[in-house]
């Protein structure tokens, strides 16, 4: 059990430290295939001789990711931590490895400048990091995230509203993947859904969703929308890259709501001063100095929601494993 006076003052400083050591132990596991071999109990002799390592050594990286709670000790032997094996075994359905790849990539880019990043003095090349490309790049790691975590957590979202079971028609705005549609297919077979997505992500989801009912429709928000009225529209981490402010497209997005219709967003919100949620501060801050900062800040959703003439709103906050998130949900009068 760590102690409080680790986590306070100089002790708060010197865990700090095991952060990268922690990512490179957790990079490790994941490459070397430990996680597989240790789904069952093993020695570090007997790992030895599948991995090709001297047994010394491997036992004290066997002993390190217990320390940081990627695996379990029973006796001599090592396995893989039950809460994490179906995230990171191999042929699992809900293995993260791409993803943990992919989000690493995007929050670690600029590390190595973080100081000239914070002068302004670092060249940052390309165009913007959520541009077609990357999200394009994106789609299989987006994918098993909303396998692995994101569905369970949104679906209730919008099974729970008052308008799903009489709902004909719902809009998803960038949905990465057609996995939760899945899924609401399967509970309401009866409900159209429209899928809405940039041109080169919209055509890899009608791929996976070949054999759905859906229809997709490619473009970007800051040109057009499909045209609706739509009963529900659903945004979930996807209202960022906005032109001409987030009131205008709100507005845009209310005006596609069929009358009693419901909008509803999930994306994080942060503090007043923009100091919480540490998850969303520190887990975007590289990407915040390379491109900009686009995180939301508590209310201020539902008050674009309000200037664009909805109302009956109602507001959750939500813990998920993927960090503290808000449900906003504002409506269309009838």
């Amino acid at each position: 059990m760590v102690s409080a006076q680790r986590l306070t003052g100089v002790g708060r400083l010197l865990e700090t430290l095991e952060g990268p050591i922690r990512y490179e132990l957790l990079k490790w596991a994941l490459e070397s295939g430990v996680f597989d071999l240790c789904q069952n109990p093993a020695t570090p002799e007997h790992l030895s001789e599948r991995m090709n390592l001297p047994a010394d050594t491997l036992a004290l990286a066997l002993r390190a990711l217990v320390a940081a709670g990627f695996m379990e000790a029973e006796g001599t032997a090592f396995r893989t931590a039950a809460d994490i094996l179906p995230f990171v075994a191999s042929g699992s359905a809900r293995n993260m490895t791409e993803t943990l790849r992919s989000m690493a990539g995007t929050r670690h880019a600029g590390l190595n400048q973080f100081a000239d990043l914070v002068a302004g003095k670092a060249s940052v090349p390309g165009k913007r990091l959520f541009d077609d490309a990357h999200w394009d790049a994106s789609h299989r790691s987006l994918a098993a995230f909303h396998r692995a975590i994101a569905a369970d957590t949104m679906e209730p979202c919008l099974t729970g509203l008052p308008e799903w079971p009489h709902a004909r028609t719902l809009l998803e705005v960038g949905p990465g993947s057609a996995v939760l549609a899945r899924r609401l297919t399967a509970l309401r077979p009866d409900l159209e859904i429209t899928l809405f997505d940039l041109p080169p992500v919209a055509s890899r989801i009608a791929h996976e969703a070949y054999d759905l009912p859906l229809t997709v429709v490619p473009g970007t928000y800051n040109d057009s929308l499909p045209a609706g009225p739509f009963d529900i529209i659903w945004c979930s981490m996807s209202l960022y890259f906005h032109d001409k402010g987030l009131a205008a497209l709100m507005a845009r997005l209310a005006d596609r709501l069929a009358p009693g219709g419901v909008l509803v967003s999930f994306h994080e919100a942060l503090t007043r001063d923009r100091t919480g949620q540490p998850e969303h501060v520190l887990g975007r801050l590289l990407p915040a100095l390379r491109q900009g900062d686009v995180s939301f800040t508590e209310g201020e959703i539902a008050t674009a929601m309000a200037a664009a003439g909805l109302g009956g709103a109602t507001h959750e906050s939500l813990s998920t494993p993927f960090g503290r998130f808000r449900l906003d949900a504002a409506r269309k009068e009838a």
